[in-house]
């Protein structure tokens, strides 16, 4: 009777021993399960987080013009006209004043290295200034009258007036936002787009060559005269004080002036707050 109940007593204490160990394995098993599923599941939302920062820079870099007349006129377009445009206008300006400031800083340098010649010949062939390689003869005021910025505003100003807030034709078909020509043996006139007119891939590419064209163009030699005066003078470059320093852009002449004036008074706080 004793060594039965000793068999049972040992067979319970027994099976408390293997239930205890084959919970162990059971919630090491599952930890190890939850451990992997999350390991995956971080694994796939880093690569969407990846994937989604890809599809930005993508558009970021080469989007075309959105359709702004599903937006209703006034502010709401306005605004989204802005949000467009606006990020497009601030990075060329951030890349010029890049250039600006170093160029600044080697003007009275005496040494350059090979990487700092290659930067200035680059300089020097984007913004169409001759320049013979000499370190010693560098066009130092030609350099910086070109080598700088437009004002973000006046920029905005003048491609919503060109554009209608981006929904002219030329600005949806040909991501011209600045009623930009071009010359006949560079016009691309594919179907359906506006002839006679220059084409654009994106609209950053758009914004590129209009800050180019005010900054190169014979045209415009006298904005940027006024433009280096300012700074001589140790004064702002503003929207304000440049729009009616461009002469050139429209045969409407002083009053195209006036008119890009207003609207952009008119608009001031919507292109503040972007």
């Amino acid at each position: 009777m004793i060594s039965t109940r000793l068999h049972r007593f040992g067979a319970a204490i027994f099976m408390l021993i293997t239930l205890g160990i084959s919970g162990e394995v059971l919630a090491k098993e599952h930890t190890t399960k939850k451990t992997h599923t999350a390991h995956i599941a971080a694994i796939k939302d880093s690569k969407k987080q990846a994937s989604s920062k890809q599809e930005y820079s993508r558009n970021s870099e080469s989007s075309s013009l959105p359709d702004l007349r599903k937006y209703p006129s006034g502010t709401p377009r306005k605004k989204a006209f802005l949000r467009t445009v606006m990020p497009y206008i601030t990075s060329q300006n951030a890349a010029i004043t890049a250039d600006r400031n170093w160029l600044i800083s080697k003007q009275y340098e005496g040494r350059w290295s090979p990487s700092e010649r290659a930067r200035l010949k680059d300089i020097a062939k984007r913004y169409k200034i001759s320049w013979s390689g000499n370190t010693k003869r560098i066009p130092w005021n030609s350099l910086l009258e070109r080598v700088d910025i437009i004002p973000t505003s006046m920029v905005a100003t003048m491609a919503a007036a060109e554009s209608g807030w981006g929904t002219s034709k030329l600005a949806r078909n040909n991501n011209n936002l600045f009623g930009m020509k071009c010359a006949k043996r560079h016009c691309n006139n594919e179907p359906g787009k506006v002839k006679g007119y220059s084409h654009f891939t994106s609209v950053k590419e758009s914004v590129n060559a209009y800050v180019v064209n005010l900054n190169t163009h014979p045209a415009y030699k006298s904005f940027r005269k006024s433009r280096a005066q300012l700074r001589k003078a140790d004064q702002e470059i503003t929207a304000s004080n440049m729009i009616h320093k461009l002469k050139g852009y429209s045969t409407k002449g002083k009053s195209y002036n006036n008119y890009l004036f207003a609207m952009y008074q008119d608009n001031a706080r919507l292109l503040a707050a972007n």
